[in-house]
Parts: structure tokens; sequence; C-alpha cells
């Protein structure tokens, strides 16, 4: 039976709205790693004595986002017997990794206890941590780097958590039990950078990225048992920071991973590659933005600016352009120079947010064209990726500054926030409130008396 394409369009957006609306951030960016979440009812403004509904510790460090799960919040840490707090920015780049030279640094001589907590999301209370895996890294990470970077995800099975330095992915129960556990390998990343991708999840599958100098696999796992159901090795290795995405889009749905000069697309069930799209700068540091007509994508380093691609949904078989980062099959439009860097775009479907050093500019989704750009004041470096909440989206730079723009060609500042602590991670969004997770503490920011 043929279904109509405007059936089609009307059913995904059903479906989409349907899991958006749920109290759940169940992995990077929110479901489907689609950085969208609607019904939420967040203060448009608030500071350590407004609207800070409760703050707590987090032992150890990292920088993977919280995730929620009903009343449940879980988040992943690398807790060692000496000091591993990660470097901000300024302090970062000063070292001899961002020049090329991580290689030669040693791993530090630590142990580490790979951890997952659990709060509760009212109370900010602590309910449980568990260890998933103990040791010594074998690699070192960038200064302003975490041995905890990696996003868990979740669903009714439990939670799905990867430490890329340990090459372990385990499944956790909703009570912290360790379900099951398997090992991927350990292996270096470029210049010493260490790993970052996080977890994805459709249904009962978790997907992990596993791109590193000498791996390059995609593994699908039931999150029940830990069983492999498919595993796909790209052609070429090399490291990629990051995250696949579960797009659905108004044909079907698929896992989209990228890394290097290399997107492909895999069938979430059996891992087969529904596309290919090789000789384009992709997005290694940042991820790929979707909406259920484009996806939108594009990688941008210290020493080179990509472009910022669109691609249309139902693409099909080998579509590499013949000159590096040209026109290709399927492709919407290019935006020449305009790729993010570590955040990652947002679409809304009518507009694509990307945010360069800190100027936001915003393109038409349909046809690519800039239609605004301007300085938010107030903000200083972020590598935090943006989240739309409802008709607004939510920005937070590394010193705890947060605006909330308008998600329109006026991205007008609606509201702000301030929190003294040092932030890289992204923002989890459910319960009418927004969960921060920072240097050594997290937060709940939500409306209070």
């Amino acid at each position: 039976m043929n279904i109509p394409r405007r059936l089609l369009l009307g059913l995904s957006i059903v479906v989409c709205s349907e899991s958006l609306s749920r109290g759940d951030f169940p992995q990077f960016r929110g479901t489907g790693g689609a950085a969208k979440t609607i019904g939420n009812d967040i203060p448009l403004d608030w500071s350590e004595t407004k609207n800070l509904a409760w703050k707590v510790p987090i032992p150890g460090t990292g920088w993977s986002q919280p995730i929620i799960i009903g009343d449940k919040l879980f988040v992943s840490s690398a807790v060692a017997d000496k000091d591993l707090k990660p470097k901000n920015f300024a302090n970062g780049v000063r070292t001899p990794q961002s020049m090329g030279l991580g290689g030669l640094t040693p791993p530090p001589k630590v142990n580490i206890q790979w951890q997952l907590h659990c709060f509760e999301c009212q109370s900010g209370e602590k309910l449980w941590s568990t260890t998933i895996c103990e040791g010594q890294p074998r690699y070192p990470v960038h200064p302003s780097n975490t041995y905890a970077t990696e996003t868990p995800a979740a669903n009714d099975n439990g939670i799905v958590v990867f430490f890329g330095a340990t090459g372990v992915v385990a499944g956790v129960n909703p009570n912290g039990e360790v379900r099951w556990k398997q090992e991927l390998g350990v292996f270096p990343t470029t210049s010493g950078f260490g790993t970052g991708s996080s977890v994805a999840i459709l249904n009962e599958l978790a997907y992990v990225q596993h791109f590193t100098e000498n791996s390059s696999s995609v593994i699908a796992f039931a999150t029940e048992t830990g069983e492999k159901k498919w595993t796909h090795e790209r052609a070429k290795k090399g490291t990629s920071w990051a995250s696949p995405i579960v797009w659905r889009n108004n044909l079907r749905t698929e896992v989209v991973v990228s890394g290097g000069e290399l997107l492909e697309s895999l069938d979430p069930q059996t891992g087969a590659v529904l596309w290919r799209l090789e000789n384009v700068k992709a997005p290694t540091a940042c991820s790929v933005a979707s909406d259920s007509e484009r996806i939108y994508f594009g990688g941008s380093d210290p020493m080179s600016k990509g472009p910022l691609f669109s691609l249309l949904a139902g693409a099909d078989g080998d579509l590499s352009p013949e000159k590096k980062n040209g026109p290709f099959q399927g492709n919407a439009w290019i935006e020449k120079k305009a790729a993010p860097g570590m955040s990652s775009p947002v679409s809304t479907s009518r507009f694509v947010f990307v945010n360069d050093n800190n100027v936001l500019r915003v393109y038409d989704a349909t046809n690519g064209k800039k239609v605004n750009e301007r300085r938010i004041d107030g903000l200083s470096s972020i590598a935090a990726s943006p989240i739309q909440v409802d008709d607004r989206i939510l920005y937070l730079d590394e010193q705890g500054n947060a605006v909330l723009v308008n998600a329109n060609e006026s991205c007008e500042v609606v509201g702000q926030g301030k929190i003294e602590d040092t932030f890289w991670s992204t923002p989890a969004v459910a319960n009418n409130a927004i969960y921060l997770r920072g240097l050594e503490h997290l937060y709940c920011i939500r409306k209070t008396p």
C-alpha cells in the first residue's frame, strides 16, 4: 500500500510529539538526540538565590549530560584517587595537547572507578551509586576533557552506560544493579584527546559509536540482555567525538553516525547502510541536527571552518560528491564557512541555529539563507549544545551564563540565568525543570515560591 507523503509527514509529527511530550530526557540532547522538548514550564530567569530548587555534589568528574527517566536522574562520572578536574577553554588551549602533541603525553597514574549515580529529581536526594569498572587509564585525555564524557541512555529496561576510556558498555537496572557488560577494547585517540561519543537509544536497542584511531565500529546492543544485535565497521578508522542520532524523519527512522569526512545512515534493526556520504567535512567534535524533513551538519576546528550542509530525507546509496565539500545527491543546500565547532546546531524545522564563537547565526531550514546574525551579550565560550524548549532555545556557556532566545528569526533574548560553576555538559530538560551538570555539582532550576 502506498501511503501519501503528506500523511506520512503527519504521522511522523504525531509520533515525534508523543515521544517528546513525556517527562523523560533519555539520552544526549533528549529523545533521539533531536535537541527538543515540549510542555516544560521552566523559569525565564534564575541564579544562586532564585529558582534554584536544589544543588548537590557529584562524586568525581565528567562532562556527560544528566538523563531523566520519570522521577529519576542518572549521571556518570570518573571517581579517582587524585584530582582529575578538567580545565576550562582558556587554560586548556595552553597545553601541549592543544598543539597536537597529546600523543607524547602519558596517561595519569591514578586509579579510577567509573561510576553511575542516581538522584531523585524532585529533591536531589542521592539514591545510589554503582561502579561499572575500575583501574588505571591506558591513554590520556585532553586537559579540558574528562574520563566520563559519554552520556548514558535509558529506557524502561534500565540504563546503558559507555566509558570510551575503558571500552566498557554496561546495562544497569533502575535500582543500580549491573545487569550485563560488554568490552569493546581500548584504543588511542587523535592527539590523546580522549573519547566522548554518547549512547543513542531506540525502543529495545542501544547504539554505541566507537570511533578511535584503531577502531571504527557501530554496535547495537539489546538493552535488556546486552546481546550484540549487529555490528557495522566503517571503511576508515579515525577518532570522532560526535554522538549518533536517531533520525525520525517523514519517511523512516535512521541511525546517523559521523566523523572525519564520512557520514553514514544505518537501518536501526539490521545495521544495513541506507546511505553514505564521503568527501565532506563531517561533524567530529559536535553532532548532527535533525527535523522531520532534513538533517544539518558540518564541522569546524581551530585551523579551518567547513560548510554547513543540509540533506533531505529519503537518500539512498552512495551520495559522495566528486569535489570535496561540493554538492551531492540529496543535498538541500550548502552554506560556506558556516559549520559549528563543539556546540551542535539545532533545528526547529523552520530555522537552523548555529553558534560560532558566541555569534548566533540563524538560517532558513528550507534554503539555507541566513536570516539573522547577532552576538548575545554576556555569553563566553560555549561547549554545551543548545536545547529547544517549546518555542525557545536554551544556551549555556562554560561560565554558567545562560540565555533563552525565541526560536525564530528574531532570536530575541527572553530569559537569562547565572550559576557560578564551570559547564561543558549539555543541559537536560524534563519535569518542568532544567538540570545542569557543573564541574562539581548538579543543579535543578525550577520555578520556586
